[in-house]
């Protein structure tokens, strides 16, 4: 699948579709409205990087959406999983919301801040809102959801911990407790069962 496109930002077409040209080929593609400006400020005719996300739309033409940060290109790509969100409402949100923002909303439960985004009343928002907290992760530390990489450590971990004979809620609420995004699975693993069994051994692990 195309990932990101380089070439020469041409102009505007109103309202978030930009033009970018590479050598034989002129694209059309869809951004989040937050950027117009700043490319119009920042990179008109002047070359530009946009990691990309084609979409075929009703078997008819392909749909080419771009966006400056990697982490949006991402998110972009997750909203368009969701079964009430296809990539118009997806581009919408992240033209309100940065995917650190969206996340802390999430965990905040500030439900109708969803209600910002065009397209969305407050009773779509509500459902929205339970779509996005399974998305963003179950998982919860110190004010916010971790990454999905964090969740696969904690979750594997849990599963070790469960094997020993610890119970879910025990165990899971020791690994957030003692979880750092640098910590491998042996290292979690290890922290933990200081706090839940101080006499364990460590030759154990």
């Amino acid at each position: 699948m195309l990932y990101a496109l380089r070439g020469t930002f041409k102009g505007i077409l109103p309202p978030n579709k930009i033009l970018i040209e590479t050598p034989f080929l002129l694209w059309e593609v869809i951004v989040p409205f937050k950027l117009i400006e700043g490319l119009r400020e920042t990179f008109l005719q002047r070359e530009v990087n946009l990691f990309v996300v084609p979409i075929l739309r009703k078997n008819e033409y392909v749909e080419l959406y771009g966006f400056l940060d990697q982490e949006e290109r991402e998110l972009f790509l997750k909203l368009n999983t969701l079964s009430k969100v296809g990539p118009k409402l997806a581009i919408n949100i992240l033209s309100v919301f940065s995917p650190e923002t969206l996340r802390n909303l999430i965990y905040e439960k500030k439900v109708e801040e969803l209600a910002k985004v065009p397209g969305i009343g407050i009773k779509k928002a509500e459902k929205l809102y339970l779509e996005l907290r399974n998305l963003f992760g179950r998982f919860i530390k110190k004010g916010f959801i971790v990454s999905s990489e964090s969740e696969r450590i904690i979750s594997e971990a849990r599963a070790s911990l469960l094997s020993l004979g610890f119970k879910p809620q025990e165990a899971e609420e020791v690994l957030l407790k003692v979880y750092e995004e640098r910590d491998s699975i042996e290292d979690l693993i290890r922290k933990a069962l200081k706090e839940l069994a101080p006499s364990v051994k460590e030759e154990r692990l």
